[in-house]
């Protein structure tokens, strides 16, 4: 299996055995390593057929959206972290970094609690969802009709790459998403070397996270992508990608008067160096 980052052929790195009831017959899962860049993904997701993980990762999620399984079990800080990026967002409005009349998609939103509390302290629709595997929760979601090649301003997407296919193309379709001018906002677990540990937390009890991201592998795609300025959030666990330089510097600019710990680069930030890391 090629590496879709980089192009290097990947090496068996670690199995996981693991009993789920959303998969029959399957109680192994192989990752797989990059040498080059160290991305790892899950080689028994990746080539299961789209039809088989399609009903695996609906049924698990449809679970977590039905309350069956807690998301707070499988990540205890998400409702946290979501109010802090909620807050983090708000104040970048509020500061004109990003502006009111963009045209703004949060891709894999899920039901939307994100745009959600993002709206109401805002006291309007600013954040508007999308969501390819669920039905809209209200009429605050685009269709997919309406979700085209360089179209938004400003893309935000929470815990979404580590359940992207990066050999089918996904991640450039959603970066694609974005203007040439525009802003990416992302959350997703990225470290600089993906533990070679079955028990590590972030390969789940129901193993839906098929991609694991590495500083490395994320400035590639950073690079490849256009983005000139990378900031970094500690507390929310955002990263900001700007394609116009003047809006970066216009964040920097700015950065005083925000809350919380913030890191800038023209290169993507390589903030998580350190065991244990963050998600």
């Amino acid at each position: 299996m090629k590496c879709f980052v980089c192009g290097e052929e990947m090496t068996h790195y670690m199995t996981k055995k693991i009993s789920t009831q959303y998969l029959d017959g399957v109680d192994t899962f192989e990752y797989v390593r990059c040498p080059n860049c160290h991305l790892v993904v899950s080689k028994t997701l990746y080539e299961m057929s789209h039809e088989d993980f399609m009903a695996f990762n609906n049924a698990a999620h449809e679970d977590l959206f039905n309350g069956v399984l807690k998301f707070e079990d499988l990540d205890p800080q998400w409702l946290n972290r979501l109010e802090i990026q909620a807050d983090m967002f708000v104040s970048l409005v509020k500061l004109g970094v990003l502006k009111y009349d963009l045209k703004t998609i949060d891709y894999g939103a899920g039901d939307g609690k994100l745009a959600n509390k993002i709206n109401k302290k805002l006291g309007r629709v600013w954040l508007k969802n999308f969501d390819a595997y669920i039905k809209p929760f209200n009429e605050n979601y685009w269709s997919a009709d309406e979700v085209k090649p360089a179209s938004f301003d400003f893309l935000v997407s929470t815990s979404v790459f580590e359940h992207l296919f990066g050999n089918q193309g996904d991640v450039d379709k959603i970066i694609g998403l974005i203007k040439p001018d525009g802003i990416m906002a992302l959350h997703t677990l990225i470290c600089e070397e993906v533990p070679q540990d079955p028990n590590w937390h972030y390969l789940l009890s129901i193993p839906v996270h098929c991609t694991l991201w590495t500083n490395k592998a994320m400035s590639i795609v950073y690079e490849k992508s256009g983005f000139k300025g990378c900031a970094y959030n500690v507390e929310s666990r955002m990263w900001l990608m700007f394609r116009n330089v003047d809006d970066f510097n216009n964040l920097k600019s700015k950065a005083a008067l925000l809350k919380g710990t913030w890191q800038f680069k023209n290169e993507f930030v390589d903030y998580w160096k350190v065991k244990p890391y963050r998600n």
